[in-house]
């Protein structure tokens, strides 16, 4: 019975090591597979949200995701220089500290100011109610993500 077991752990041992890659998030692919994921997600929590119509919906919706990709944007390419910084081997100035520090602080007013030019567009689409239950299922999705993935993993 021991070799048994001995043998079938050692069988396993290189199937385990596949799906352990399988699963690495630092796997390219894996993290936009995420990101697809998570966009469908919100989506479908704002369709059941703000009540649209099927045409409403459809012109919101290439205006958010044009919002969203924005702000992704703008984010990653100032938290891919901060990440650059913290894995750098190399001494790092306070000139280009200060620099990224000053491109971290001022992000949210870049992203105060992307939103602010969409939310022009989207009150064409949605009426003073709609825009209204937007703000609010968005300022809401994030509590409702955690309370969701608290209670699947009970």
């Amino acid at each position: 019975m021991k070799r048994f077991l001995l043998i079938s752990f050692l069988v396993l041992i290189p199937f385990l090591g596949i799906n352990a890659q399988e699963n690495n998030p630092n796997r390219k692919g894996r993290c936009s597979e995420m990101m697809i994921k998570y966009m469908e997600t919100k989506k479908q929590y704002l369709k059941q949200c703000i009540p649209l119509s099927d045409s409403d919906a459809e012109k919101f919706f290439v205006i958010y995701n044009e919002l969203e990709k924005a702000k992704f944007n703008i984010m990653f390419a100032i938290h891919k220089e901060a990440r650059e910084i913290k894995k750098s081997t190399e001494p790092i100035s306070d000139e280009v500290y200060a620099e990224v520090a000053n491109k971290l602080a001022e992000l949210p007013s870049k992203i105060a100011a992307i939103e602010s030019e969409y939310y022009e567009k989207l009150k064409q689409i949605l009426t003073p109610k709609q825009m209204f239950m937007f703000f609010n299922c968005e300022h809401n999705f994030g509590k409702q993500m955690l309370k969701r993935e608290q209670n699947q993993n009970k």
